[in-house]
């Protein structure tokens, strides 16, 4: 005696198909982390003064927490040993507190100073200076690395701030009265420790260097006068 096999119903063989399953899609993170790669921040301007002049104003790093509006401390501490060919020592080391966006950090910053270049430089964290060995060596100086400084292991993994002053000689020329020009340039390039602080601080970030070299024309002008020219926005 023959036993009638029951076949699945038709229905049945569909919904079990692997052609008819539903794919299997991975949920989204509702977080994503910004990206933690080393950011840099401008801003320029061309000014109607001497550059020796500006970038002595710039090198005078005391006095930053006079105008500077990021700028909470400015402290030297230290100096180069020995005067350069005009009798100048100039700052080597200093106790600088920076912050914006609701973040504060205090670095013991290793200072550069290269009047050749017309560069300013303040390196704090595990970054090092970008200046050329050969122009370091000119003005007795040495980076001696990341660490040197004891302070900074806070906000900021690193924070490079560096201020350069240089003659726009093509202004100078076509200046009637052969009045001297210059351009200076601000460039901070930083990186923070945690990343959820770069997403907390990106809405103000962009404005930081436009605010301090707007900051450094109103301190010129208070200092070396008014001149009588506009200032210009350098290309």
């Amino acid at each position: 005696m023959s036993t009638a096999r029951t076949l699945p119903h038709p229905r049945t063989v569909r919904l079990l198909s692997p052609l008819h399953r539903r794919p299997f899609h991975p949920r989204r993170s509702f977080i994503t982390l910004p990206d933690t790669s080393p950011q840099i921040l401008t801003a320029a301007r061309r000014l109607p003064y001497n550059h020796s002049q500006l970038y002595d104003l710039i090198a005078d790093v005391d006095s930053y927490v006079r105008f500077l509006p990021y700028c909470k401390i400015s402290r030297v501490t230290r100096w180069t040993p020995t005067p350069d060919s005009n009798n100048r020592r100039w700052p080597t080391q200093a106790d600088l507190t920076a912050g914006w966006g609701g973040f504060e950090e205090t670095y013991t910053s290793r200072l550069f100073c290269v009047p050749s270049l017309g560069i300013v430089e303040a390196i704090s964290g595990d970054a090092r200076t970008e200046i050329p060995l050969s122009e370091l060596r000119k003005q007795g100086l040495v980076d001696p690395g990341p660490g040197s400084g004891g302070r900074g292991d806070g906000v900021f993994k690193s924070l490079v701030t560096r201020w350069t002053v240089q003659p726009a000689e093509g202004a100078t020329r076509a200046d009637r009265f052969q009045h001297d020009w210059s351009d200076v340039r601000l460039s901070i390039k930083y990186q923070f420790a945690n990343p959820l602080y770069m997403a907390v601080s990106s809405a103000v970030a962009d404005k930081v260097a436009p605010i301090m070299v707007e900051a450094f024309v109103e301190q010129a002008k208070r200092i070396l006068g008014e001149t009588g020219k506009n200032v210009e926005v350098s290309r």
